[in-house]
């Protein structure tokens, strides 16, 4: 009885230490965004240089038999490009949705500024818009080499 007891604190308090580092996570989100948002106006780069979109990639890259796709979602700032010759920076997106501010600024959009790159960014695909699903089923795509 004591045992179970326990065990159920213990879970309510899982519970609830979840709910906050959620909430936690989302406004250290909100935070970056707005210092992204500070550092692209000071350097005068605006929303209005870049492309968003959804491109059709396949679902598993290593099974040709399987023709599956799934949209992934993509963000290209060009305002620092020196076309035709500059390099491409690719950012690709990690454990979280990707916004307009994934290539409006931070250290990686900087450096595109200092090399003339194209700044490429592409959401992971079970994150933010480009979720596949989170069915059991499907966990067996979310591996570092589909990736």
């Amino acid at each position: 009885s004591l045992l179970i007891s326990v065990l159920v604190i213990v879970l309510i308090n899982l519970h609830f230490s979840g709910r906050v580092l959620w909430k936690i996570k989302a406004r250290v989100r909100e935070a970056q965004e707005q210092k992204a948002q500070g550092q692209a106006a000071m350097h005068g780069v605006s929303a209005m240089q870049l492309l968003e979109g959804l491109i059709q990639q396949p679902l598993q890259h290593f099974n040709r038999k399987n023709t599956k796709t799934f949209s992934q979602r993509f963000f290209v700032n060009e305002a620092h490009w020196k076309r035709p010759h500059g390099p491409v920076f690719l950012y690709i997106g990690g454990e979280g949705l990707l916004s307009k501010f994934s290539v409006l600024a931070g250290h990686h959009v900087s450096m595109a500024g200092e090399h003339g790159a194209l700044l490429v960014a592409l959401e992971h695909r079970f994150y933010g818009q480009s979720i596949i699903s989170l069915g059991t089923q499907d966990l067996q795509h979310l591996s570092s080499q589909e990736a």
